[in-house]
């Protein structure tokens, strides 16, 4: 079995000879639909918090396949002005189905371990549940404003979009020392899911 890179940029080039570039119409999609999740938009691209250590410890290794979308409570709610220009593309009920299953898995907001190198346990969790809630709202029809190509919307393809998407983020965010005074900063300089242009 070949060795992982230990470097992100290296490991980024060795995927993206397997999947679509980042301008294609998936990989736009999948960040949308993500950034969606997360409650980020053109005026508001902070980046939510990480989980805290007792989120970490109390989120849930439930299988993912034990939770049927289809049953879940879709909590309806006024869509924010901000988050317009994404939910005109994607149906405002996708997200509200990806966070109702992130509750069962004791997952209080979806955010990621920006401050931790590497895929974490909660990382690969929130992904896991990202990549499902894509590929449900996929085959509902959800994406017709995005011209996808079929032959690439598979879960192995859409979980290393994310995956790409997450390490390059995670790159960003190490390159200062996160600290209470210099957070806000930090947020506010970064260009969230851009580093793949």
């Amino acid at each position: 079995m070949p060795k992982v890179p230990k470097s992100t940029r290296t490991l980024n080039k060795m995927v993206s000879s397997h999947i679509p570039p980042s301008q294609d119409s998936l990989c736009i999609c999948i960040r949308d639909f993500t950034t969606m999740i997360l409650g980020l938009t053109k005026n508001n691209n902070n980046l939510p918090l990480p989980p805290s250590s007792d989120e970490v410890d109390t989120a849930t290794l439930l299988n993912i396949t034990d939770v049927n979308i289809d049953s879940l409570v879709v909590e309806e709610r006024n869509i924010a002005t901000e988050e317009a220009s994404i939910t005109k593309r994607i149906p405002l009920k996708y997200k509200s189905l990806c966070l109702s299953e992130m509750v069962q898995h004791n997952i209080k907001h979806p955010t990621f371990q920006w401050d931790v190198k590497g895929q974490t346990r909660w990382d690969g969790l929130v992904i896991d549940i990202l990549v499902k809630h894509w590929l449900y709202a996929k085959n509902k029809e959800a994406f017709q404003e995005y011209p996808l190509q079929t032959d690439f919307c598979t879960k192995t393809i859409v979980s290393a979009i994310v995956e790409q998407l997450l390490r390059g983020q995670k790159a960003s965010y190490g390159k200062d020392k996160i600290t209470n005074q210099n957070l806000s900063r930090i947020k506010k300089n970064v260009s969230f899911w851009f580093f793949l242009h």
